[in-house]
C-alpha cells in the first residue's frame, strides 16, 4: 500500500502495576526499582532504534499516550525521560495530546505538578468503582477517598483534562449501585469518562473463580441495562457520547484513543505493544527477558505481523468507524484506499438501515443511538 502522510499516534507500554486486579488481562508484573530501571533503559533503546530507523518516516506525532500497566510505578524524573526521548527522535507535535494513565492511589500533587511541567495534558485514573466493597472484590490497591484526592491532586496541579474510567457488571453490581458508582464519578466535576463492561479474560483470577463456580457475573441483558443506565445518566449530565464506551465534555474527547476507531496508525513501543503502520498490524514480544535480547542486540522486540491489503484496511476502518458517534466518512477511506469500502457488504448495511440501527447517506455510515450499542454484533455480522 501506498505510504501515509497524515498524523500518527505513539503508544508506550509500561508492564508494571503494584498488584494484579482480579479481572485484569493485561501484561503486567511487579515493580521493584532495579527492574523498573533496566526496563525504562531497554524502552529507550527501543525508542532511539525506532527513530533512527525512521519507521514512521517524519510523521507528525499527534497523540502521545503512556498505558500499562500503571505508569505512574514509574518515578516523574523515569516517565519525563523517556517523553523526552520521544521528542528527540519522532517529529511531536508542539500541540500533542500526552496521556498518562495512572493508580489513584499511587499519585500525589507533586508528581502530578512534575508531569504536567513535563508537558502531560490527560491523566487518566483507573477508578474502577467508587464502592469500596466493589475495589475490595476485585483486588485493587485504591478506595474510593483515594480516587477523590487524585482528582482534586491532579486539578491542583493544572492538568487541562482528568478522566476516570469505570467498569460496569462487577460482580454483585445492581443498577443502583452503578446509579451511585456513576453520581458518585460525576461529582468530581472530571472532563472525560469511560465507561467499560466487565468481561473475563481468560486466565484472569476471576475466570478461574467462574469456572470453578464460586463466582458469578451479571447476564446479557443485565449488562446491556447497566450500559444504558450509563449512556443515559452521563449524558443528562452534559457529557457527549463520542465512542461506544466514552463520554467527554466538549473539547476533552480523547484524541489518541478516537485514533483506533477512525483508521489512524500508531507506533507501540514496550513490551506487548501494538502498531499499525503502513498497513501492517504488529506486536512487540510480552516477556521483559526476551524484550531486552532484542533490543540490546539492535533488533525490533516484534513477535508477529499481520500484512495488510487495501481491502482488508477499507473493511477494518467501516468495522471500527461504527464503534463511533459520527461514524466512518465513507469518501476518505474510498480516496485512502482506492475502492468502494462497502462494496460487499451493501445487502446486509441495507437490512440495518432498514431495521433502524445504522444510517446511511451519500458521505457516512453511522451507527443509530440503538445501533451503537449493538456495535459489536453489527462489526461481526458485517466481516
Amino acid at each position: 500500500m501506498a505510504g501515509r502522510k497524515d498524523g500518527i499516534g505513539l503508544y508506550l507500554h509500561i508492564p508494571f502495576c503494584e498488584r494484579l486486579c482480579r479481572f485484569c488481562a493485561f501484561v503486567t508484573q511487579g515493580h521493584q526499582d532495579d527492574r523498573a530501571v533496566a526496563f525504562v533503559a531497554d524502552l529507550l533503546k527501543e525508542i532511539e532504534l525506532a527513530g533512527h530507523a525512521g519507521i514512521v518516516r517524519g510523521r507528525l506525532v499527534e497523540t502521545l499516550y503512556v498505558g500499562g500497566g500503571t505508569p505512574t510505578m514509574l518515578s516523574p524524573a523515569q516517565l519525563l525521560t523517556i517523553l523526552d526521548a520521544c521528542r528527540r527522535l519522532f517529529n511531536v507535535a508542539p500541540a500533542a495530546e500526552i496521556t498518562i494513565e495512572a493508580n489513584p492511589l499511587g499519585v500525589d500533587q507533586r508528581t502530578l505538578c512534575a508531569l504536567r511541567a513535563g508537558g502531560v495534558t490527560r491523566i487518566s485514573f483507573g477508578a474502577q468503582s467508587f464502592d469500596d466493597a466493589e475495589l475490595a472484590a476485585s483486588g485493587t490497591p485504591h478506595r474510593a477517598g483515594d480516587i477523590a484526592r487524585a482528582v482534586h491532586a491532579a486539578r491542583e496541579a493544572g492538568l487541562p483534562t482528568v478522566n476516570l474510567d469505570l467498569i460496569y457488571g462487577l460482580p454483585g453490581q445492581t443498577p443502583a449501585r452503578w446509579m451511585a458508582n456513576l453520581d458518585a464519578a460525576m461529582a468530581l466535576a472530571p472532563d472525560h469518562l469511560s465507561i467499560y463492561g466487565l468481561t473475563i479474560e481468560e486466565g484472569t483470577p476471576w475466570h478461574r473463580d467462574i469456572a470453578r463456580g464460586s463466582l458469578t457475573i451479571p447476564d446479557e441483558d443485565t449488562m446491556a441495562d447497566l450500559y444504558q443506565i450509563g449512556r443515559a445518566r452521563l449524558g443528562a449530565a452534559g457529557y457527549h457520547q463520542y465512542e461506544v464506551s466514552n463520554f467527554a465534555r466538549p473539547g476533552h474527547a480523547c484524541r489518541h484513543n478516537l485514533g483506533y476507531w477512525t483508521d489512524r496508525e500508531w507506533l507501540g513501543l514496550g513490551p506487548s505493544a501494538h502498531s499499525y503502520l503502513a498497513g501492517d498490524r504488529f506486536s512487540n514480544v510480552e516477556s521483559l527477558r526476551e524484550y531486552h535480547r532484542f533490543v540490546e542486540g539492535g533488533l525490533a522486540p516484534i513477535a508477529d505481523r499481520e500484512p495488510g491489503t487495501p481491502a482488508s484496511r477499507a473493511r477494518e476502518a467501516v468495522l471500527f468507524g461504527l464503534r463511533t458517534v459520527a461514524g466512518v466518512q465513507l469518501a476518505d477511506v474510498s480516496n485512502r484506499y482506492r475502492l468502494d469500502p462497502i462494496a460487499g457488504v451493501k445487502a446486509p448495511i441495507e437490512r440495518f438501515v432498514q431495521a433502524g440501527w445504522l444510517v446511511l447517506d451519500d458521505h457516512t455510515l453511522r451507527p443509530s443511538a440503538t445501533g451503537l450499542a449493538l456495535a459489536d454484533d453489527l462489526a461481526v455480522a458485517l466481516l
